[in-house]
């Protein structure tokens, strides 16, 4: 156990959350902690989902925590009736309020950390179990020593070296019925596929774990690389069709980080060959964008919001600036005698823009500032009555370029929504 003791002290903190079942693994957890005297409390969940049984697991963890004066935090939640009501994939629900319950606890300290008892078969059924998953570099690479504020001592070490040292300092623990249900495909996995593949290569485990850190490292050079490239894509609004063809790891892991999901890929990829305006849909997904939109030669990404919104306040002056910008427009009041309205679809409008000499359609403006085509429908145009006042963002109407000479002017600020 000395590599679990190194692992703890590399990561050290002010306070640990264990994570307790009653299986031995957390019991080992429980006695590593108490033996090295630091500072931790525990934190388990009662799903209440084999009865008694459920409940004899709480009660174990709670004793022995009272017995060495430890701080005990439990959960209690019939699952089973949740997922009757709600629908959802146990196990997955199982973690994600597991998860939770943790994180509350940890609060906003900085200095604290989850523990769970993930050991070196975990690790490697979890490689499989994400395999399946068609998981990317990230699931394969595993399950990390810290991440996330949660800590894992045991990655290194087997489940027979975890039952050997129960066994050798008497330690005791509860046998969870469901481990051996094989309806669950991460016990399938342990119980019936690993077993089988290893009566063909007896050095499998060991070759799954030199492969697993080869992912790792690779997955942690495609991180950063990725964080560069999301950064990028967002700040400019749009995502180079050339940059589709580079490393598809590292195209996951960039798309991850602008939170659209890894099943849209294929159809983003095709809309690489498609014509211009064609879009995909990001149907279901909850997070940042909605759609990506092909415009020559790159995808354009668009958020819940319309592409492009403005509004405007009005204010009187009574001088001019220095510069002007296009989003504030100086008029003259005497020009403006009716209600100024924000209208859009007026792309066959035509006008001589501030500073030029020839009328242009608003189409042609914009298509002149490097707008695509599938915004220019959408970008609004100010108007007073029936006559062109300029468009936000872009150019004012050279007829209503202000006179310097007027004692005050209409100010209108624009503000992009």
């Amino acid at each position: 156990m000395n590599k679990v003791q190194e692992i703890i002290s590399k990561h050290s903190a002010s306070h640990y959350i264990l994570a307790c079942s009653a299986g031995v693994d957390s019991m080992v957890l429980f006695h590593t902690f108490l033996a090295q005297q630091l500072p931790f409390s525990v934190a388990h969940v009662n799903y209440q989902l084999r009865g008694e049984d459920s409940d004899a697991d709480a009660r174990m963890i709670r004793d022995l925590c009272l017995q060495h004066k430890i701080s005990f935090h439990e959960r209690t939640l019939d699952l089973g009736e949740r997922l009757s009501l709600q629908g959802g994939n146990l196990q997955q629900e199982a973690r994600t309020i597991r998860y939770q319950f943790f994180k509350e606890l940890v609060g906003d300290a900085s200095d604290v950390n989850i523990v769970t008892a993930h050991h070196q078969d975990d690790q490697i059924e979890t490689f499989f179990l994400h395999l399946f998953r068609n998981s990317g570099l990230a699931g394969l690479a595993g399950m990390h020593e810290l991440r996330g504020g949660i800590l894992r001592p045991f990655l290194h070490i087997s489940k027979a070296e975890i039952i050997d040292y129960a066994h050798s300092h008497g330690i005791s623990w509860r046998e969870d019925k469901s481990n051996s249900d094989r309806k669950y495909l991460r016990n399938a996995i342990r119980l019936d596929m690993i077993p089988t593949l290893e009566k063909l290569n007896p050095s499998l485990k060991e070759q799954v774990l030199v492969v697993q850190n080869a992912c790792y490292q690779s997955y942690l050079e495609i991180s950063e690389n990725a964080k560069v490239r999301a950064t990028q894509w967002k700040m400019q609004g749009f995502i180079p069709l050339n940059e589709l063809a580079e490393d598809p790891a590292l195209l996951i892991e960039s798309f991850k980080l602008l939170e659209i999901e890894p099943r849209f890929i294929p159809s983003i990829i095709q809309l690489s060959e498609a014509e211009n305006n064609k879009r995909v849909q990001l149907e279901n997904n909850s997070l940042a964008y909605k759609e990506l939109v092909k415009f020559n030669d790159k995808l354009y990404l668009i958020s819940h919001a319309p592409c492009v919104d403005f509004s405007f306040v009005t204010t009187q002056v009574d001088f001019l600036p220095d510069q002007f910008t296009t989003l504030t427009f100086y008029l003259d009041p005497n020009q403006v005698k009716g209600e100024l309205k924000l209208m859009r679809g007026k792309l066959n409008e035509s006008f001589i823009p501030m500073g030029m000499h020839s009328a242009k359609t608003v189409n042609a403006i914009l298509k002149d500032k490097g707008i695509p085509a599938f915004q220019r429908l959408d970008w609004p145009v100010l108007y007073v009555e029936d006559q062109p006042i300029g468009i936000p963002g872009v150019s004012l109407n050279r007829a209503f370029t202000p006179n310097p000479s007027l004692p005050s002017y209409l100010k209108v600020t624009f503000v992009a929504c």
